[in-house]
């Protein structure tokens, strides 16, 4: 077997393990006033996201797998309302094991409220009844496939939600029954993500002990030490501070730079690369980008640099010698790479979801056996749910979305498939942002695009391309995704201790009021301001697109792309032959994580190519010794970055200020 040489991913160190023996019943874990601090802070997030996002239109805090929102919140939790809370009663602080639940919390809701299932609905719901023209004879081409129930019918409501009403007052009546309709949808959509996070946890965690690096600042952030003193020792340390200087010091002055444009600002855009006069590569540093960088192990950090130069020259000679396929992409992103790249994406993703499966046979044969005949030898005590439990809900999940995908339009025989597509993307997204630290990039393709080119859209017609369109609410722009936060919060179980199974219903409680407010706020912004003077994005390109797609799938329905096949099992072939090598061969040094998303990460690139580059020089000369010195300096570059951005959020809003923007990743 083919092992890691660095030493960045092999060992867990020892302040990140739970509480264990007697100590741990000191932890109060998923504590009433954990879970109700929580929700409050999810709360607020879910009231300053989309306001951020739709008023101020400034810096993103809820668009990648960064999750900015939630380190900006969690940090003033920690670091000052808990020190606040502390002075006036030691025994009003959180332990660890609480701001442990409290942050899990924050991961979850950070997906929802702009790029996720929120942001989503209300222009999916009005789209094909604002933008009919007698043009484009949506009316009578596409209104009668629609699913009646997942949409709003009143053209006046629609109307005023684009434009604004004259009273700025939301016509409940006529929302409160799609919505109805679509949360029922979300919801089980998120309790199969989290029993699918609950049953590889342990997998990941405990057996393949994956590196997780976008955990490493919050599990800092909550560590103790022998003072237990009140300001955590990760924010007494000077090494830390020195990290955050630097990126805080060049935000503000970026930010200070939107008020008085005479004061200068520092761009971190290098410009780019030529590569053999074929094309050119982006040179742009990122301080989150290169803080989560720096605990990527060496060879994984390797391959995702490869093949992405791998890509980016294969991506160019395949536009210069004119070779092209043909696609029908549902999403926006399906458009954003070579088809035969996209394609071949597709099955390195497929194969390297497969080749983990096979990995997993034990553990997976365990939670069978637990779930089958509650084996007593299989312990599911560590996790928020029973193995049982969370097959039982993943399969109840699927059977909700099933049934609701059916009644809106979609192929019995298609929708298997297209679970298998769109999971397939969930896997690789939440595995390479678990294993690889790559919170930022856009997928090759998606689940409705392979369903579009591997069956054809012959099979859908009228009503079955109008189901496949509503899948733009859930599944064509995972740029932001609930599995992967999932995925990381359940690393911070092990601090958690006691009351773990109450965690679930926490997320659940999550889930539903981040959903709840934000698409109240969204709702109460349109009907006020007007839909397309908010956000372009969701209100003109989000609300149109599936719309044309389905227009396109029905004046010209076409069969399944044979090639696009062919290169689907190309590219699966390429993804088995490079795990042979990376396992068989020790001199082999690129991980092949990078293949499946070579494609997508292109602006997080040379941030892991600088990054390994100081990997290697600091194992060269200072070893593991150093390695460990240096990790609160990466970790105050990212905490520097978001937090100022935060802070710059706030000002914004009480001085009224708009398109103050600082990129979060």
């Amino acid at each position: 077997m083919h092992h890691e040489s660095s030493f960045v991913n092999k060992r867990i160190p020892p302040e990140f393990l739970g509480p264990s023996g007697p100590a741990a019943t000191l932890y109060r874990g998923c504590s009433k006033r954990a879970i109700a601090l929580g929700l409050c802070a999810v709360a607020f997030m879910a009231v300053a996201i989309p306001y951020g996002d739709m008023i101020l239109k400034g810096s993103q805090m809820g668009v990648w797998n960064t999750n900015p929102g939630s380190i900006f919140l969690f940090f003033v939790i920690a670091a000052i309302l808990n020190v606040l809370l502390g002075l006036a009663h030691r025994s009003l602080a959180l332990d660890k094991s609480e701001l442990a639940v409290v942050y899990i919390m924050l991961l979850v809701a950070n997906t929802l409220p702009a790029r996720g299932f929120s942001g989503y609905v209300l222009p999916i719901a009005t789209g094909a009844l604002y933008y009919a023209t007698p043009e484009n004879n949506w009316q009578e081409l596409l209104h009668p496939h629609l699913p009646q129930w997942a949409i709003i019918k009143d053209y006046e409501a629609v109307q005023n939600y684009y434009e604004g009403a004259p009273t700025a007052s939301i016509p409940w009546e006529v929302w409160l029954s799609p919505l109805f309709f679509w949360l029922v949808f979300g919801l089980a959509l998120y309790v199969v993500m989290i029993s699918a996070t609950v049953i590889l946890r342990k997998q990941w965690v405990e057996n393949e002990r994956l590196v997780f690096p976008m955990m490493q600042l919050p599990l800092s952030m909550i560590q103790d030490d022998a003072r237990r003193s009140l300001i955590k020792p990760f924010f007494r340390q000077h090494v830390m501070w020195i990290g955050f200087s630097l990126p805080c010091l060049i935000t503000n002055l970026n930010a200070l730079n939107h008020y008085f444009p005479a004061l200068p600002a520092i761009s971190t855009n290098l410009g780019s690369f030529p590569i053999l006069n074929l094309a050119h590569v982006p040179l742009t540093i990122s301080f989150t980008l290169l803080g989560f960088s720096y605990f990527v192990g060496k060879n994984v950090a390797a391959g995702l640099c490869f093949f992405y130069i791998f890509n980016v020259i294969a991506n160019a000679l395949l536009n210069k010698f004119g070779l092209k396929i043909e696609v029908e992409a549902v999403g926006a992103f399906g458009h954003y790479a070579h088809p035969i790249i996209m394609h071949q994406a597709m099955g390195a993703m497929i194969a390297l979801v497969l080749i983990g499966l096979w990995k997993a046979r034990k553990h997976l044969g365990d939670v069978c056996r637990k779930t089958l005949i509650g084996n007593p030898d299989i312990d599911d005590s560590n996790e928020i749910i029973s193995y049982r439990q969370a097959v039982l809900l993943g399969l109840g999940g699927l059977l909700v979305m099933a049934v609701w995908l059916w009644q809106a339009g979609v192929p019995p025989l298609v929708i298997p498939v297209l679970f298998f597509g769109c999971f397939v993307v969930f896997l690789t997204i939440t595995r390479v942002v678990v294993e690889g630290g790559v919170a930022v990039m856009f997928p090759s393709m998606v689940g409705p695009d392979f369903v579009a080119s591997g069956l054809g859209t012959s099979i859908l017609g009228g009503r079955g391309a109008a189901g496949l369109a509503t899948t733009y609410v859930w599944a064509t722009d995972p740029l932001v995704l609930l599995m992967a936060a999932c995925s990381n919060g359940l690393k911070m179980t092990d601090q958690i201790g006691a009351s773990l199974r109450r965690l679930f219903w926490a997320l659940l409680a999550t889930i539903a009021l981040t959903i709840a407010i934000s698409l109240w706020m969204r709702l109460e912004g349109a009907y006020t301001y007007g839909a397309v003077n908010l956000n372009s994005f969701y209100a003109i390109d989000a609300a149109q697109h599936p719309y044309k797609f389905m227009e396109k799938v029905i004046t010209s329905p076409v069969g399944p792309n044979v090639q696009g096949w062919i290169h689907i099992g190309l590219g699966a072939l390429a993804m088995l032959a490079l795990e042979m090598m990376y396992f068989k061969l020790t001199w082999w040094p690129f991980h092949p994580l990078g293949l499946p998303i070579s494609a997508a990460f292109g602006s997080m690139w040379f941030n892991i190519f600088v990054a390994w580059i100081i990997q290697a020089t600091v194992s060269r000369y200072g070893g593991a010794a150093l390695y460990r010195k240096l990790k609160p300096f990466f970790l105050g570059l990212i905490l520097g970055h978001l937090v100022t951005a935060g802070i710059w959020q706030i000002i914004d809003y009480f001085t009224k200020t708009q398109g103050n923007s600082l990129i979060t990743y």
